[in-house]
């Protein structure tokens, strides 16, 4: 997809975060008006490449919050989640493609094990915000989606709509394990949890 904007979102972080997760990049994807509004994706960047995040969650005391003026775009065959987005029906409609999702560094269902975690979709499905004080969305560490790739960017969702979109969201997720020259691990991966990171795109 052609990129056609590029934001630097706002952010509220706890210092000791500042180590691991570096800020939230928010791209427009150019929807060639295949869908009414705008299309844009959120991307965690990390410090380091093979850096992991595994869940964006909301808790209590640390709220989630993805909201928009106007509804998301929501496609019939999308779904709230980017692991249960067909790939092969993508290909036969365009429109597809721009549909409102989560996940962790994949854009369709191809080889993503993205799961939720309490979290209720069914508000974000019709369109409305996405809240949570007691879910996630989340894979497990090991899964390939979960690490930084080389541009250190992993993206965590694309939202459609002709409103401006804000969000607070957590990230919880671990550094790069420290090898030594002949591969070994020689030191342990470290926490990194982010909370209260903020953004906002749209007109």
């Amino acid at each position: 997809m052609k990129q056609v904007g590029f934001f630097i979102a706002a952010l509220v972080l706890p210092v000791l975060a500042w180590s691991q997760f570096d800020r939230i990049d928010v791209e427009e994807v150019d929807n060639g008006g295949a869908v009414s509004g705008k299309t844009f994706r959120i991307y965690a960047v990390m410090q380091n490449e093979g850096d992991v995040i595994d869940a964006v969650f909301g808790e209590e005391g640390k709220p989630l919050s993805i909201s928009s003026t106007a509804s998301f775009y929501q496609h019939p065959k999308g779904s709230g989640l980017a692991s249960e987005v067909q790939r092969f029906d993508i290909q036969n409609d365009a429109a597809l493609a721009y549909d409102s999702w989560v996940t962790i560094g994949l854009e369709d269902n191809y080889m993503n094990s993205l799961t939720g975690f309490l979290i209720d979709l069914t508000e974000f499905e019709a369109g409305n915000a996405l809240t949570t004080n007691n879910g996630a969305w989340f894979v497990t560490p090991d899964k390939r989606q979960a690490l930084a790739p080389a541009d250190k960017r992993i993206l965590l969702g694309q939202f459609t709509t002709t409103g401006v979109i804000t969000g607070e969201i957590n990230i919880h997720g671990r550094t790069k394990a420290i090898l030594d020259l002949e591969g070994n691990v020689e030191g342990g991966a470290q926490l990194v949890q982010a909370e209260g990171v903020k953004f906002t795109c749209g007109n």
